[in-house]
């Protein structure tokens, strides 16, 4: 086991005028799940190919433990990797795809059956042991590609959007799995998703990278609770936070004809007049028609049952993206209906509408 460092790490392609990872400072502790996270295109499947030696460094260094790997060729990093695609030999049997790697660096047969055995017990594959990958399931054939992995006992796991095949039940157990497994092999692991929701509940830490560049590594509390800009604010939580512009008022900030006070941090932070309120969907306290609060209408009902969402349009801005409210399940808000909202000002999050950076420190 090892951590994992990345020192002012950049990645360029030819012809491609922006850096595909520009100067990624990024550490990795040792046996812990970091999960990368952020839009198509943002550097995602890049930081995790240098790591593994599929793609060139051309600035900086990557360490595994204290061993710098950054021209080592993928084979001698001591690194395993878990595809989106599985990448199971469909020829062989569940015990031959988990014990490949094994019988071509000639272990024993007799070591490599008994790794082999504990690996599908520890994944519940001990029964699907002699079946081809034809005969499982998508959830069945990522434990084989995990199995795959752990047999070879490596320094660092490697994993590449490994639950996007899968529908979305199948997906919420098998994140569960992976989450439970890591922790208990407790095997430094880099993991790679687009889905915010499968960062914030699998990640020791989650990395937010946007357009090559890291914009905040934090437990997931703290970036949903401290979001560092707007960026983060508006990728991690779903629905995503309401962003509504603002001016700064003195001590308070103006905005839908609510004035909300501001922190003595904030205003020190403040630049400029402009700035942008965020409030979370179930920071909103929900009031009738014609009661003090921002007037709203709502246009679109989500009942889940437990809980329900209200998405809901400011009067008099037909162009306003609509605000999103978290309401208790089985609620009798009706679409068309007129309500008033009333933020939590113990739980705003103030924003530089220039910058875009967080107001009032981290």
């Amino acid at each position: 086991m090892a951590g994992v460092s990345y020192r002012g790490v950049t990645r360029r392609y030819p012809g491609v005028e922006r850096p595909a990872l520009a100067e990624l400072d990024l550490k990795i502790e040792q046996g812990e799940l970091l999960v990368l996270v952020g839009p198509s295109g943002c550097g995602k499947s890049t930081t995790l190919r240098m790591l593994a030696g599929l793609e060139p460094v051309d600035d900086g260094e990557i360490w595994i433990g204290d061993r710098d790997v950054t021209s080592l060729p993928p084979k001698d990093r001591d690194i395993a990797m878990v595809f989106q695609s599985y990448a199971l030999y469909p020829h062989m049997t569940v015990a031959e795809n988990i014990g490949f790697h094994l019988r071509i660096t000639k272990v024993e047969k007799a070591e490599r059956e008994r790794r082999i055995l504990e690996a599908a017990k520890l994944l519940d594959l001990e029964k699907y042991l002699d079946r081809k990958p034809a005969k499982l399931s998508g959830g069945q054939r990522q434990r084989v590609a995990m199995g795959r992995a752990i047999v070879r006992r490596p320094q660092v796991f490697l994993m590449d959007e490994p639950l996007s095949n899968l529908d979305a039940k199948l997906r919420v157990q098998t994140r569960t799995q992976i989450a439970t497994l890591q922790r208990r092999l407790d095997v430094t692991t880099l993991y790679v998703t687009h889905d915010q929701v499968e960062a914030m509940t699998m990640g020791d830490r989650v990395a937010v990278l946007k357009d090559g560049e890291l914009q905040q590594c934090d437990t997931p509390i703290a970036l949903f609770s401290r979001p560092a800009n707007l960026f983060v604010a508006g990728f991690i939580g779903s629905p995503a936070m309401n962003l509504l512009p603002a001016t700064v008022d003195g001590r308070e900030a103006v905005f839908g004809g609510q004035r909300v006070p501001l922190t003595r941090e904030q205003v020190n932070d403040v630049t400029s007049p402009d700035v942008v309120v965020g409030v979370r969907p179930e920071n909103w306290r929900v009031g009738a028609e014609g009661s003090r609060g921002m007037a709203v209408t709502i246009e679109v009902v989500e009942e889940l049952g437990s809980d329900g969402f209200l998405y809901c349009r400011p009067d008099g801005a037909p162009d306003h993206e609509p605000i999103a409210v978290r309401t208790e399940g089985m609620s009798r808000a009706m679409r068309g209906e007129r309500i008033t909202l009333v933020p939590d000002v113990e739980r705003l999050h103030v924003f530089d509408a220039v910058t875009g950076l967080r107001l009032g420190g981290q």
